[in-house]
C-alpha cells in the first residue's frame, strides 16, 4: 500500500475553501476523495486514540463520517463556519483537528480522569456526567487554564498549547518512574513545541512535584471554577516561572531522540 502524503498547507486551504463554498460537491471530486483519505490517515488515528482514552472504541469509518457530517452541516453557519475558519488558519489541519475533537466530545463525552491522577495532583478527579461541587467540568478546567497561559505566550503557540493541555487532561500521569515516557508521549502528540516547552506546560497544568496543590492550575480549577491565580502567591510565582521557561524553551530541541 503506498504512503499517503500529508497535504501541504496550501492544498489543505484549497480543499477546505472548496468545501465551504460548494459543500458535498467538493467531496465528489478527485481532490475531495483525496481529502477523505487524509482524514483516514492523518486525523482518524489520533482521534481514535483520544476516544479510547475517554473509554470508547470508535472505528475509523465512524470518525471520518462524523467529521464530514459536521463539516457539511456547519458550513452555512454565517457566524462561524468551522471549515472556512480552518481554511484561513495558520495551521488548517490543526484547526480542523481541534474542531473534530470538540465534535467527538459532544458525541461521546469523556469518562474523566482515573483515580490514579490523585497520587500526583493532590485532588480527586471526576468521571463522565459528574462534576465538582460547584459544577466544574473538564472542559472548563482546560479552557480556564489556557486562558491564563495564553496571556504570557506567543499567540502562534496557543493552538499547540491547547492541544497539549487536552492531552494532559485526558492522559493521567504514570508512576514517577515512567515520568520521562509520559513526557515523551506528550511531545509526540504536540511535536511543534520544544522539549522545554512541553515540560513547562506539563508542570503548570499538573503542578511541580512535591508542591502540586500550590502550583497546579488544573487542580485549582477543579476545586473552584472561579479561582483567580492572582489571589495565590504560589500560583503567581508558578506562572512567572512557566512564562520564563516557555520563552527560553523557544530555542530548544524538537527532536524526540533528545529525551533519551
Amino acid at each position: 500500500m503506498s504512503e499517503i502524503e500529508k497535504f501541504t498547507p496550501w492544498r489543505q486551504r484549497k480543499i477546505l475553501t472548496d468545501i465551504a463554498d460548494t459543500g458535498a460537491a467538493a467531496l465528489n471530486t478527485a481532490e475531495g476523495a483525496a481529502f477523505i483519505e487524509q482524514l483516514y490517515k492523518h486525523l482518524s488515528p489520533s482521534l481514535s486514540a483520544v476516544a479510547k482514552s475517554w473509554g470508547y472504541h470508535v472505528d475509523d469509518d465512524e470518525i471520518v463520517n462524523m467529521i464530514i457530517e459536521r463539516v457539511l452541516s456547519t458550513r452555512n453557519d454565517s457566524d462561524k463556519c468551522p471549515v472556512r475558519y480552518a481554511a484561513g488558519a495558520d495551521d488548517p489541519w490543526g484547526y480542523l483537528w481541534q474542531c473534530a475533537r470538540r465534535w467527538a466530545q459532544e458525541m461521546w463525552g469523556t469518562r474523566g480522569l482515573p483515580l490514579e491522577y490523585a497520587e500526583f495532583t493532590g485532588y480527586e478527579p471526576f468521571r463522565e456526567n459528574e462534576s465538582t461541587e460547584d459544577g466544574t467540568t473538564l472542559k472548563e478546567v482546560v479552557d480556564s487554564t489556557l486562558a491564563i497561559l495564553a496571556q504570557v505566550i506567543d499567540p502562534k503557540h496557543v493552538e499547540a498549547v491547547s492541544e497539549l493541555l487536552w492531552w494532559i487532561a485526558i492522559n493521567p500521569p504514570q508512576r514517577l518512574s515512567y515520568e520521562v515516557d509520559d513526557r515523551v508521549a506528550a511531545h509526540r502528540h504536540c511535536p511543534s513545541l520544544t522539549i522545554e516547552q512541553v515540560v513547562a506546560v506539563i508542570k503548570i497544568a499538573r503542578g511541580s512535584r512535591h508542591r502540586t496543590e500550590e502550583t497546579s492550575l488544573f487542580g485549582q480549577f477543579l476545586k473552584n471554577a472561579e479561582f483567580r491565580f492572582s489571589d495565590s502567591g504560589s500560583h503567581t510565582r508558578a506562572l512567572t516561572h512557566f512564562k520564563n521557561a516557555f520563552r527560553a524553551g523557544e530555542r530548544g530541541s524538537l527532536a524526540l531522540t533528545e529525551w533519551i
